[in-house]
Order: structure tokens, then C-alpha cells, then sequence
């Protein structure tokens, strides 16, 4: 132990450093993991069926409920499959991407390109979560992302957009600079 301790002294500080950090971002990943995992308690409880009552107002079509799993995507679209949309006006405008970081965004729209609201923009095989971006009223997301050194490995990242109703969009990239991507999510 006081070899190995003594080995850990003898590192340039920056390795020291760069060592702490990676012990750092395990542990946080780990604690994650714990803490998004799915819980396998089951509680039931018997209710009467809802009743449905006649509105003036149609029903707002509502986002993923959190906790539902992860789609398994059939097949991945890459950025070429963007396709062209004119957006409403914006209310207000986005926020600019931090230095550091790039940009993906877009609009999901419907088959007729109006936009759908509250569709769910996952990062990775994970689900939809309290805390996951959305589109808005426009059918507007954005989501930033690390920007990638002129030293680093390029990085391959899936993300799906998914409301229930309609199918659920995978698309694959290798961001290199902010990015647009657009798409139609179809009826089901």
C-alpha cells in the first residue's frame, strides 16, 4: 500500500489531477446509475374506471410519462434525413450555446408540418425523464452538447424523439459544430 501510495506522489500533479477527476466522474456516474434505476415496487390500487366528459377544447396531446422505458430503436436516421419546415415565429428567442458547446435542434412537425408540442428529445437508450428536453409550442427543441477537441475521438450519439400516438424517431450522429435536424413524426 505505501509503494503504490508512494508511486502516486511521484506523478506529475496534472496526472494526479486528471486521475482524481476520473475517480470523481465514476463515482457520480455510479450514483446515478443507483439512483435511475428502475424501482421494482409495485403498489395496486382499485379505482373506478375514469368518466369521460364532452369538452369544448380538444385534448392537449401530452408527452411521455416519466419512467416509461426506453424505445428499442428499428432502424437510425442519420442528419441527411433532415427535412426543410417553416416555423412559426418565435416568441422569444433560444438562448446562444455556451462556449464549448455545440447545438443540435430542430422542429418536429406532423405529417401536414404543423409542429407537435411537448414531443420528448431523449439522449442515448435511456427514457423520458422529469428533466428531458421537450419541444415547445413551435415544435422547437435544442439541446447542447460538448464540443469535441481537434485531439479527441469523435463521439457517436443516439438520440430518439417519441410522444405516444406517433412513431418514434432514432437518429444517429457524429456532431462535428452545431447542427439542425428536422422530422416528421408520423401517426401510429
Amino acid at each position: 500500500m505505501d509503494a503504490a501510495l508512494a508511486r502516486l506522489r511521484a506523478l506529475d500533479p496534472r496526472v494526479r489531477i486528471g486521475a482524481a477527476a476520473v475517480a470523481v466522474v465514476l463515482v457520480l456516474a455510479g450514483i446515478l446509475a443507483v439512483a435511475t434505476a428502475p424501482k421494482t415496487t409495485t403498489t395496486l390500487v382499485a379505482s373506478a374506471p375514469p368518466t369521460v366528459e364532452p369538452s369544448a377544447t380538444p385534448a392537449r396531446v401530452r408527452s411521455t410519462p416519466v419512467g416509461t422505458p426506453a424505445p428499442r430503436p428499428a432502424t437510425f436516421v442519420g442528419i441527411s434525413a433532415s427535412i426543410p419546415v417553416s416555423p412559426p415565429p418565435a416568441p422569444r428567442s433560444s438562448p446562444t450555446p455556451e462556449p464549448g458547446l455545440w447545438r443540435l435542434e430542430g422542429y418536429i412537425v406532423d405529417e401536414s408540418g404543423k409542429p407537435i408540442e411537448n414531443v420528448c428529445v431523449v439522449i442515448g437508450p435511456v427514457p423520458c425523464g422529469q428533466y428531458t428536453p421537450h419541444t415547445d409550442e413551435r415544435g422547437h427543441y435544442f439541446v447542447d452538447i460538448a464540443a469535441v477537441g481537434s485531439q479527441t475521438i469523435l463521439q457517436d450519439f443516439d438520440f430518439y424523439f417519441e410522444i405516444p400516438g406517433r412513431q418514434t424517431v432514432w437518429l444517429r450522429m457524429t456532431p462535428t459544430g452545431s447542427t439542425t435536424f428536422n422530422a416528421v413524426l408520423k401517426r401510429t
